[in-house]
């Protein structure tokens, strides 16, 4: 048996024959590491006028360890990725010679023996200069006084993760190589592998984005979950992403196009660090045994084993078709029937390369026609299920005993309605119904909800649905529903519907019979008091004004407010209109405390119903003004709407015909007057409403600032 030392020898001299690529190691990594990190430190702690030195250090600590592995540098994330595919090409190369490969298997060593050889060589390629770049990274972090021991524990963690990373990528090569007989179809297989996971699993989701029309994104389907640790690839970016995970980013390029490489997968670490250990042992265990059993004779072969190619042929050709077909065929049309000649035409051409790959022939592109037919007719097949919807996604409704409850969410409420950390109620409230106070956002008594998704599968079938309302010039009767089923059983399930704006608001009306949903509808109830910076009244003359408030004030006028809202009858916040708004200030919700800034909550509309606010504002000496005195206009424009005005008189008497946004300067007093009278705050409701197609510019002569005013 071969000693260690022996074992250590071959590992060397290994090493010293792919000495080229251990010094292109090293010089990579030094400069897209250490020296890429010392020009980010040296140029984001310079002077900067307008930001203290601390605020710079901590900027920088946040992003450090993201400099050790990749996150914060595409070149490095590139060249972790690159040196792995190398290490393997470059340490299982002689596979694909059979001289090679007799002359090495001639040795006194066992085929596991020389498998770990070339696998530790390539390892040490890459992990020592990596070290040794990351320690002269972390020096030059100390040198520029950033390092701390929270920082340190971070970079360690982070210099982990970009090891795990290249092992992921260094396993899935290693596999390739030792799958081909020739080191072109390796790197190939290579890159092929560490995408094909993700590929295959968003296929299903993609393809229901846009052939389903009631299809959610809103909840994350079982492919929406396992995605994005099917693919290696995605997997080690996710993995880089968690282990320097950090709070707070200086805005800038760099980070910006790095953000854009990240999965949108799980956030979790430990999940990631399961998937991985399960990846690479899973890889390993697979390639060794491969390795162990891979005659000689297989060099050359596109792959060492033949009876695997028809299989392999249909596991890339299907995903691999309909995944083109939605990137091409949906990029300029709306329409499936691109998609689907698309992915068809892909099938074809994908199987005769597939062909020409293992044979390199041209005469040859018809073999394996059987495969080829299995690819084709996969593809028809399930391009058909989704075309057709022949299992009945967008028809399914639960039965009402099949669930425990249901959530929901209307988009144009949205729009109407503006809370202070809107991620927290919007969207959110429907993944979690339980993330505000209690199960607030849960209905039990789900009938009204059940009964407004009933109407929604309806009108699919009458063919009204959120893809083609805009096309059939039904947006203003229809409204965006997206529904939650929380079944007794199994995980829930999200469904999107075009529902009336009748049906909608008499559905919001019955549900706000229960204070319990008014509370978690309306945004003052989410506004902390005792957070409020100031206070401001915006009405007709839209210009903001600061109310001069105490503390003791500011509350009583926000319970006030909270009072009328919990009496309105919803029907006015859709058929009524406005006649002014509340904007609070409050303090950005940033936990590190590095930022000092405000944001506004706008939106909080006064109707004429609202006696308790309008009564305490006029009690502390502001007066809500409902109409624009002839007076304050020193100038007034009229915007001819997308299609001429026939009504207008001005037009019609001067005899020509008005283009889309051509603008008209008013200065008949009387006319002037008439306009005045149809002017009204806002046209904002509760689902929305049509957009008019007037609307007037006005300049006031107070502090001669323009505002637009939609016209009835």
């Amino acid at each position: 048996m071969t000693s260690k030392i022996s074992f250590s020898k071959f590992v060397k001299e290994d090493i010293r024959h792919r000495g080229w690529l251990a010094v292109l190691s090293f010089v990579l990594l030094l400069l897209s590491e250490t020296i890429f990190a010392m020009l980010i430190l040296d140029a984001s702690l310079s002077h900067d006028e307008f930001s203290s030195m601390t605020l710079q250090l901590d900027e920088v600590r946040n992003v450090f360890p993201g400099l050790l592995n990749g996150n914060c540098s595409v070149a490095l994330e590139a060249v972790l990725f690159s040196m792995a595919v190398l290490c393997a090409a470059t340490g299982f190369a002689y596979l694909h010679s059979t001289e090679r490969t007799d002359f090495y298997h001639s040795f006194p060593l066992s085929r596991t023996q020389w498998f770990c050889i070339s696998y530790v060589g390539g390892l040490l390629i890459f992990l020592v200069p990596y070290l040794i770049s990351s320690l002269l990274t972390v020096l030059a972090g100390i040198h520029y006084e950033i390092i701390t021991s929270a920082v340190l524990c971070r970079s360690l963690l982070a210099v982990s993760g970009g090891i795990l990373a290249f092992l992921l990528i260094y396993h899935v090569a290693i596999f390739a190589m030792v799958l081909t007989g020739k080191v072109v179809t390796g790197v190939l297989a290579a890159l092929a592998l560490s995408v094909y996971g993700n590929i295959a699993g968003g296929v299903g989701y993609e393809m229901a984005s846009y052939f389903f029309d009631t299809y959610s994104r809103q909840g994350d389907g079982f492919y929406e979950k396992i995605s994005g640790f099917l693919s290696p690839f995605v997997l080690s970016s996710q993995l880089i992403a968690d282990t320097s995970g950090y709070d707070n980013l200086p805005s800038g390029s760099l980070i910006y196009i790095s953000r854009l490489l990240r999965s949108s997968g799980t956030d979790d670490l430990i999940m990631c660090l399961i998937c991985t250990v399960i990846f690479l042992a899973v890889l390993w265990s697979v390639s060794l045994l491969l390795y162990k059993r891979r005659p000689s004779e297989a060099a050359g072969n596109a792959l060492a084993y033949p009876k695997t190619a028809p299989v392999i042929k249909v596991l890339v050709a299907i995903p691999t078709a309909l995944y083109i077909g939605i990137l091409i065929g949906s990029t300029y049309s709306g329409s499936t029937k691109w998609i689907i000649m698309i992915s068809l035409l892909s099938a074809v051409l994908l199987c005769g390369l597939i062909e020409f790959i293992y044979h390199m022939d041209l005469r040859r592109l018809s073999a394996g026609k059987y495969s080829s037919l299995i690819s084709i007719l996969g593809v028809a097949g399930i391009l058909c299920i989704f075309q057709f919807d022949l299992f009945g996604y967008d028809t399914w409704l639960p039965k009402e005993s099949s669930l425990e409850s249901m959530s929901f969410e209307i988009n144009e409420l949205y729009s109407y309605f503006c809370y202070p950390y809107s991620i927290s109620v919007s969207s959110e409230l429907l993944k979690d119904p339980d993330l505000l106070d209690g199960e607030e956002g849960t209905f039990y008594d789900f009938m009204p909800i059940y009964e407004l998704a009933r109407e929604g599968v309806e009108n699919v079938n009458s063919g009204i649905s959120l893809k083609n309302m805009y096309r059939l010039d039904a947006s203003d009767e229809y409204v965006n529903l997206t529904v939650r089923y929380n079944k007794k059983s199994g995980s829930p399930s999200y469904r999107n519907y075009a529902v009336s704006k009748e049906s909608a608001l008499d559905t919001l009306e019955r549900l706000c019979q229960e204070e319990s949903y008014r509370r978690t509808l309306f945004p003052v109830f989410h506004i902390d008091v005792d957070e409020i910076t100031a206070i401001r009244l915006m009405d007709i003359y839209q210009d903001s004004v600061l109310l001069q408030l105490s503390e003791g004030q500011k509350e009583a006028l926000l319970d006030a407010y909270k009072k009328d809202v919990l009496k309105v009858d919803i029907s006015e916040l859709q058929k009524g209109v406005p006649i002014a708004e509340l904007l609070v200030e409050l303090p950005e919700n940033n936990e590190s405390g590095i930022y000092n800034y405000s944001i506004t909550v706008p939106n909080l509309y006064l109707y004429e119903s609202y006696e308790n606010t309008l009564a305490l504002l006029e009690e502390y000496g502001y007066t809500v003004r409902r109409e624009i005195n002839f007076e304050d206009v020193t100038l007034m424009k009229y915007i001819y709407p997308i299609e001429a005005d026939t009504a207008d008189a001005h037009a019609a008497s001067s005899g020509f015909t008005p283009m889309e946004g051509q603008e008209r300067v008013v200065t008949d007093p009387e006319e002037i007057k008439e306009f005045l009278s149809q002017v009204r705050y806002s046209s904002a409701r509760l689902l929305g409403q049509s957009l008019t197609p007037r609307s007037l510019e006005i300049t006031m002569k107070e502090n001669m600032d323009s505002y637009y005013y939609p016209l009835p």
